[in-house]
């Protein structure tokens, strides 16, 4: 399986709490499966720690050496994302990070690792989704 943690599970796994659900630890650090986040997500925690608004123990440094660890590759938002980003539906919570990060999966056709509720509810043609808290 290929997956693409959102920020939130991103953030998690950084922080090394236990607010991953035991399927999404299983999934996320199984050898079979290829991990993925986006460069988006690195972008919007960067934007938030900025304003405040988030706290993060690591230095942002330090953050390659941890993917690297943990074998989750960065992933870029490139011309297929943003042709998908432009063709998909308005989403209710409109969001421009989750957005494109829903654009991303669903262009490369990777099964989204998320908590949020809206993105786990929506009904987005070809969105596959993980609920990182089961």
């Amino acid at each position: 399986m290929t997956l693409l943690l959102d920020t939130n599970a991103l953030i998690w796994s950084l922080a090394n709490i236990d607010k991953l659900g035991p399927r999404a630890v299983r999934d996320i650090s199984s050898s079979a499966n290829q991990v993925y986040v986006s460069n988006i997500s690195l972008l919007e925690c960067a934007i938030k720690v900025r304003a405040g608004k988030l706290e993060i123990t690591m230095d942002f440094s330090e953050i390659d050496t941890f993917l690297n660890k943990a074998n989750i590759q960065l992933i870029p938002f490139d011309t297929w994302a943003a042709a998908r980003y432009i063709k998909l539906p308005t989403l209710a919570w409109a969001d421009p990070f989750d957005t494109a990060i829903v654009a991303q999966a669903v262009a490369k056709h990777m099964t989204l690792v998320t908590s949020d509720r809206h993105i786990l509810e929506a009904s987005v043609a070809g969105l596959h989704s993980l609920d990182s808290q089961k």
